[in-house]
């Protein structure tokens, strides 16, 4: 069991406005693993980025307890707090690269005070470029690079001091697809070869179920749901977790075909509709095969999907079984037991599927016109 880097218990954050008091973070609680990647996603003005702000000490807390490293941070003074965030490591989302100075300049910026001799200073600067992967654009400038460049540039600034933690607020919301994902291998690479715990805020799923160990989702200031990330993603209990794992998997779809009564997903006299979902890891059995063997079934796979969390294969299948009730029912409590949750779909399901496909769309909406949580505080 990995040791616990980062506690934090009932932590609340409230500010002072000319409109009153305002909570940004309310009895937040959170146990980080050292060595684990960590999601943090929300809806803009969730308080992802001042729950950020906290860790790091940037933001004080207003009550609760925050421990950052064995450091009770809210205690700490000042010189203990500076050197505190020399082991937190922070990107953000507009990489914050001074314009004026050479890539090399920009990585070398938090050595300025540290007792490194000159030549000890190009040498480490030397060695991140390598290890981001831009040593070839030492001497070039910002300007001259791409976003996924510089944001790669941010990560062997963020990363100068030799942290243990690093902080990614929101560092791939500027980007396209295919950027997105070389900077996601990047962090998966640093989290093995350095063993930095990494916490990731973002309002994308689709970056938590592509890295993250573990994730917490908060809405409105409040931990509504926390876990291991292929648990959270097979099994989501809280409304909001639903409406992201749906949307960022290929339950959104199947949401949306049963809402258009789409004949695809049409049951025949005497055949049930079963929705059949993987909530184990170690689901690796061809089972469909062996229920209609073992149990005498006609199995149609109407629509299926595959999606990798973690590593692990999350699969999610619609498909009409045709037997007799007795046979089915057995291959329902057959199939419980080897990991995979069933749900039956009558046709009263469709308005409830339309509700759900409107709530998905709404997150969808939400999360396109992102602004960053800066402002969710204020």
């Amino acid at each position: 069991m990995a040791d616990t880097i980062i506690e934090i218990n009932n932590l609340s954050k409230t500010y002072n406005t000319a409109n009153g008091p305002y909570t940004a973070l309310k009895d937040v609680s959170l146990t980080i693993r050292e060595g684990s990647i960590f999601g943090i996603i929300g809806l803009s003005g969730a308080g992802k980025s001042t729950l950020v702000r906290c860790l790091n000490g940037l933001e004080p807390i207003t009550g609760g307890q925050l421990t950052v490293l064995g450091k009770d941070v809210p205690k700490l003074k000042p010189a203990e707090l500076r050197e505190l965030r020399k082991s937190i490591g922070m990107v953000f989302q507009q990489y914050n690269l001074m314009p004026s100075r050479t890539v090399e300049n920009n990585v070398a910026l938090p050595l300025r005070k540290s007792r490194l001799s000159r030549e000890q200073k190009k040498a480490r600067v030397k060695e991140l470029l390598q290890l981001v992967g831009l040593e070839s654009h030492a001497r070039s400038y910002p300007s001259q690079l791409s976003g996924g460049q510089q944001q790669r540039v941010a990560i062997a600034r963020a990363l100068a001091n030799h942290p243990r933690i690093l902080l990614l607020d929101e560092a791939t919301s500027a980007l396209d697809p295919d950027t997105t994902k070389t900077i996601l291998e990047l962090v998966e690479r640093l989290n093995r070869q350095l063993h930095l715990t990494i916490i990731v805020v973002t309002h994308q799923m689709d970056v938590v179920k592509q890295i993250c160990t573990d994730v917490a989702v908060i809405d409105k200031g409040t931990i509504v749901e926390q876990g291991d990330s292929f648990d959270v993603f097979s099994d989501p209990q809280a409304d909001l977790t639903r409406r992201f794992v749906s949307n960022s998997t290929g339950l959104s779809r199947i949401y949306e075909l049963i809402a258009k009564r789409s004949p695809l997903l049409a049951a025949a006299p005497g055949e049930r509709l079963i929705h059949m979902q993987y909530v184990d890891k170690t689901v690796s059995e061809g089972l469909v095969s062996i229920i209609s063997t073992r149990f005498g079934l006609t199995v149609n796979i109407l629509f299926a999907s595959l999606d990798i969390v973690d590593g692990y294969p999350l699969g999610s299948i619609v498909a009409t079984y045709k037997g007799s009730d007795e046979q089915i029912d057995q291959a329902l409590e057959f199939l419980k037991g080897k990991g995979i949750r069933t749900t039956l779909i009558e046709p009263g399901d469709v308005a409830a599927a339309e509700s759900d496909a409107d709530e998905t769309t709404a997150v969808e909406a939400t999360a396109a016109n992102h602004d960053h949580d800066k402002e969710d505080a204020r």
